[in-house]
């Protein structure tokens, strides 16, 4: 899996308004098929060392409001999905949880995804994109696990990176 990229990943720096774009220096330019590969086999380890079982968030910011989906996960399988939606001040709106028989029923929150499937996303709808026309964002975490796989286009001005954010993650 994740095979045959030969693209370049120019690092940036994602802010809570819009992308800015670093100067490109030398140390800042990674073969993307190496890292992604190697994020990838980390991931793996992890998760055979903790039989499967984690959780993960990720979080949607909009104007109708900022909100967060964490999906517990139990032997490669999404298990639980917990939605809740904050205002300002802290405190949730609204908030729910759908158990394996309910998954995807609510039309809020992110979608259910192992954490395999989104390297898979990453690889298959995010890397693949042409550099001439979007800056490609990889991170990684401590641990060397998917953080963030995203794409900005290069001439749009605010809120106009997409992809995949994870924080939060933990191994059960």
């Amino acid at each position: 899996m994740l095979k045959g990229l030969g693209l370049l990943l120019i690092i940036s720096i994602a802010g809570c308004t819009g992308v800015k774009q670093q100067p490109l220096q030398s140390n800042q330019t990674v073969d993307i098929a190496t890292a992604i590969t190697e994020s990838y086999q980390s991931w793996l380890k992890l998760k055979q060392q903790h039989g499967a079982n984690y959780s993960y968030e990720r979080d949607t910011f909009s104007a109708q409001g900022n909100n967060s989906t964490l999906l517990r996960i139990e032997d490669d399988i999404v298990e639980y999905r917990y939605f809740f939606e904050w205002q300002e001040g802290g405190t949730p709106s609204l908030s729910w949880i759908e158990s394996y028989a309910e998954l995807s029923l609510h039309n809020q929150g992110t979608v259910v995804k192992t954490l395999d499937q989104l390297y898979r996303q990453c690889e298959t709808q995010i890397l693949s994109k042409a550099l001439s026309e979007y800056a490609i964002t990889l991170k990684v975490d401590q641990f060397n696990v998917l953080k963030q796989c995203s794409y900005t286009q290069i001439q749009c001005s605010a809120n106009c990176t997409k992809g995949i954010r994870i924080h939060g993650l933990r191994m059960n």
